[in-house]
């Protein structure tokens, strides 16, 4: 999930600050999570304590569920999985499977430098092989049409009165998680039990894998 977050504290010794994410529990953000070009920080110097003050509002993911006395582990670098790649829109991270043969990597780098905009990154899935550019286009559009919205939701938040946390994204549920990581043309057949959960899959594949849909 992504949160709009609040700065409660800022610890030097450990390279950290603690966020309010509106869960009842702060989570922990350190500096090697951050994204140092992000406009709402301080200063650039790549010192946390210096960078983030209590009070600021801050963008953060959920890249680690809390554990007993434990938080939330966040990081300040934004990421989406699609079915094809992981899109970070404000990183430049490229990276290809290694899981791919050498031809079929050329093919997506070259694939990857046509289709993220601007300053973004990717990093393409195992499920990229073979697939066409025009498809893996769609699922970029689609991932930085999600991110266009967050901004939106996040330049609103922070124009707002009062830095309360609030949810920007959340995670879809285990159910399309299962399809979007797992489901390909490996398998001759999905079974889906109950009206709903069928519904959700149908629409999900109808839109991300149409390829898929007499599976």
């Amino acid at each position: 999930n992504i949160y709009l977050g609040r700065v409660q504290n800022v610890l030097s010794s450990m390279e950290a600050a603690f966020i309010d994410i509106g869960t009842g529990r702060n989570a922990v953000l350190y500096a090697g999570e951050m994204n140092w070009h992000s406009p709402h920080l301080h200063t650039k110097s790549r010192r946390i304590e210096s960078a983030l003050k209590a009070g600021d509002q801050i963008m953060v993911q959920v890249i680690k569920d809390p554990l007993g006395h434990k938080g939330a582990r966040l990081t300040n670098r934004i990421s989406f999985a699609g079915r094809y790649l992981v899109y970070f829109p404000g990183g430049t991270t490229a990276g290809i499977s290694r899981k791919l043969p050498e031809p079929e990597r050329k093919r997506l780098k070259n694939i990857l430098a046509d289709v993220i905009p601007g300053e973004g990154g990717a990093i393409t899935r195992p499920a990229a092989e073979s697939v066409s550019e025009e498809q893996i286009a769609a699922d970029v559009e689609r991932l930085h049409k999600q991110w266009e919205h967050i901004e939106k939701e996040e330049q609103q938040a922070r124009e707002r009165k009062g830095s309360k946390p609030i949810t920007l994204y959340e995670e879809p549920n285990m159910l399309v998680k299962v399809v979007r990581d797992l489901f390909n043309e490996d398998f001759s057949e999905l079974v889906v039990e109950g009206a709903k959960s069928w519904k959700i899959v149908r629409d999900y594949v109808g839109r991300i894998a149409p390829e898929l849909k007499d599976r």
